[in-house]
């Protein structure tokens, strides 16, 4: 059963879809569906089946272009080359691979005696301490070598954009490296034929979107309990109505030169009731009240 902790840093694959869609990569015509997350997608590479935590794919593609992997409970070195089998044995068609890598150290068994310093969650695992336990991320990019003289066919291969990362304990500013998601990473065909197709202007600028892992640091401090967004103990605000401001006269600020209605000193001749002169009975009234 996956961990509340594994589980928690899943959800940055959704977030590299938000991040893909409010940078503006997609014509605003465009939904958000178009970019989506997708979860168990099996890879069947002949007598190799793998199935990554999470993966991302434009336009309801089952071929994504980037996975996403946390090792929470394996060997980083293990979890490296699961990475590597995901770029060369798609072929290619996995652009990236996201690789969380989180680390667990051994606790000192607590003293009965004392308070306990983590808060066990639900299914037994512990949050994240900032004494003990470390997170980082690795990235992954495919890359085809051209055939040259001493190669003589195209050749697929990949590169670490992004090398053991902190994420947790963090500093205090965000980690500002990112890695950049262009269109061709995306293995949707060219920019020229999905502007032709879509009807954009011939000189739309190809998109890039810089992804970054700010979302990552606020999941290891909320496990860590350095961010609360529970409202669960926090009383409702309820503002108290405002005294009358008293005030010492009043004006009148609408000009007539008709008599308020509820001013006349006719008595009860209903003449006087209205001082519209346009007014006009509606059918079935009358001047005295019938009896029943």
């Amino acid at each position: 059963m996956p961990s509340r902790i594994h589980e928690a840093f899943v959800t940055f694959g959704r977030n590299i879809c938000d991040q893909l869609y409010n940078s503006g990569f997609l014509p605003t015509r465009y939904k958000r569906n178009e970019i989506l997350q997708t979860g168990s997608v099996e890879f069947d590479y002949g007598s190799v089946i793998m199935a990554p935590d999470a993966s991302v794919s434009f336009f309801g593609s089952r071929d994504p272009f980037l996975v996403l992997e946390v090792a929470y409970s394996e060997k980083e070195e293990h979890a490296q080359r699961k990475a590597q089998d995901y770029i060369l044995l798609s072929k290619g068609k996995v652009t990236f691979v996201v690789l969380v890598i989180v680390k667990k150290r051994p606790r000192k068994k607590p003293n009965k005696a004392d308070p306990p310093t983590t808060r066990p969650s639900e299914n037994g695992d512990e949050n994240l301490s900032a004494d003990h336990d470390t997170v980082h991320v690795h990235v992954y990019k495919s890359v085809i070598q051209p055939a040259s003289g001493s190669r003589p066919h195209r050749t697929l291969t990949g590169k670490q954009v992004i090398d053991r990362l902190p994420v947790f304990p963090s500093p205090l500013s965000v980690p500002n490296q990112t890695f950049d998601i262009g269109w061709a990473d995306i293995k949707c065909g060219t920019w020229s034929d999905f502007c032709k197709n879509a009807h954009l202007p011939d000189n739309t600028p190809s998109p890039v979107c810089a992804i970054n892992f700010a979302s990552l640091v606020s999941i290891a401090r909320r496990l860590a309990g350095q961010i609360n967004d529970s409202r669960e103990n926090t009383p409702l605000y309820r503002p108290v109505n405002e005294n009358d401001t008293p005030v010492s006269q009043t004006t009148k600020f609408l000009a007539s030169s008709s008599p308020a209605p509820y001013l006349s000193d006719e008595g009860s001749d209903s003449s006087g009731r209205r001082s519209d002169p346009d007014y006009q009975p509606s059918e079935g009234s009358s001047g005295s009240s019938s009896s029943c």
